[in-house]
């Protein structure tokens, strides 16, 4: 299963959530790309299933921040 929402979407995650990877590169044009994905476990079929959470370009690391708090901050609510 695999889910594209724009950054700050609020979609929740359907499966208990294990970890979040964050990518943040600069790029040639003095921006930055931050791509996200949360790792869920399936707990029925026991396997990890990969979500992407966001990819998008930013111009400052504050704007990269942002995103990052936008996409964990439903998923750690969802996962308390």
């Amino acid at each position: 299963m695999s889910l594209d929402i724009p950054a700050g979407g609020n979609a929740p995650a359907t499966y208990p959530l294990q970890f979040i990877n964050i990518e943040i590169t600069p790029l040639i044009d003095g921006k930055y790309s931050v791509a996200m994905q949360a790792t869920l476990l399936d707990e029925d079929r026991l396997e990890f299933v990969g979500q992407d959470l966001a990819h998008v370009h930013v111009k400052t690391l504050d704007d990269a921040l942002a995103i990052i708090r936008q996409n964990v901050t439903p998923l750690a609510a969802h996962g308390s």
